[in-house]
């Protein structure tokens, strides 16, 4: 009796043994093979999201002419009309008949009667677009190429964008590499920044998304997708105090101005007309104000009025 209960013992301990191994194993299996599943799930829709939008994102070449006069040795003079390269960036079509976005400072460093702005298609098509409008608000712009049936992104709606939304960036890198693809996800929401051009301007862009996917020089004005393919921001800046530091315009700040150029065929927006200025010594003295600090009030054609 006692060796029956002996055997009866060691064969209750082996199956336990036997039916742990066997659980850890389909545990280990099924979430190893769970996380390969997600792992190529998410490269699947890399893929495929990168796929459909690269052929509406497009490299933009901006040359300025300018003219110089030659004096002769008989006194007469002729101009002389020169084509200089004044930067590069990227862009993206939003329809099917030529309509682009991309940054303001890509597109106003020339002068606006004698500027060119080539356009780049990733099929190597290339254009000389028309600058439909330039954003007083944010740091954007709108270019018009004449063609039809032309590939064009999906509109995202960024509010819904959380800190972590795994986001693809696509766009012209360094001028040289047209549709260069960097993956990072969304790091920051609502940044406020100060942002400096070559040409040592510097601009506050307000609201920005702040995203570890690599934007490099040229990147600006290409758009920022999230893994179902649909623009959720406008690349815009980079810091370069960091690494992976960079910045982009939520895609609902440009609706409006894409709705306005539908609408009106020009960027327009609306405004009070009212601005203000701290008053310094100095401000005081060139204003003749009354008030040595506080605030001037501008009114646009109504004068000013200074508050404390």
């Amino acid at each position: 009796m006692n060796q029956r209960l002996r055997y009866a013992g060691i064969l209750t301990f082996f199956l336990i043994v036997v039916l742990g191994v066997g659980f850890f194993v389909r545990e280990t299996f099924f979430q190893k093979t769970e996380a390969d599943s997600l792992s190529f799930d998410e490269q699947e829709a890399t893929i495929r999201a990168i796929k459909q939008v690269s052929p509406a994102v497009v490299s933009i070449n901006v040359f300025d002419i300018k003219e110089t006069q030659i004096e002769h040795e008989d006194g007469s003079k002729t101009s002389k009309r020169e084509k200089v390269a004044a930067g590069s960036g990227s862009g993206f079509l939003i329809s099917s008949t030529g309509l682009i976005i991309t940054n303001r400072h890509i597109v106003s460093g020339v002068s606006r009667d004698k500027g060119e702005f080539k356009i780049i298609l990733n099929s190597g098509q290339q254009h000389y677009a028309q600058l439909i409008g330039i954003d007083p608000l944010h740091d954007l712009a709108l270019l018009k190429i004449f063609d039809v049936n032309l590939p064009f992104v999906s509109l995202g709606d960024s509010s819904k964008l959380t800190v972590g939304t795994t986001v693809i960036a696509i766009g012209n890198s360094l001028g040289r590499y047209s549709n260069s693809a960097t993956k990072g996800i969304i790091s920051g929401l609502y940044r406020n920044i100060e942002a400096s051009g070559n040409n040592g301007t510097t601009e506050d862009l307000r609201n920005v998304l702040q995203t570890d996917a690599e934007i490099n020089l040229g990147n600006s004005g290409g758009p920022l997708i999230d893994l179902n393919g649909n623009v959720v921001a406008v690349n815009v800046a980079k810091d370069f105090g960091g690494t992976s530091v960079g910045f982009s315009i939520p895609i609902n700040e440009v609706k409006p101005i894409i709705a306005s150029a539908r609408s009106n065929g020009r960027i327009i927006r609306a405004r009070l007309g009212v601005r203000f200025l701290m008053i310094t010594p100095e401000v005081a003295e060139a204003r003749k104000t009354s008030r040595t600090t506080g605030a001037l009030i501008i009114f646009s054609n109504k004068g000013e009025a200074a508050i404390t």
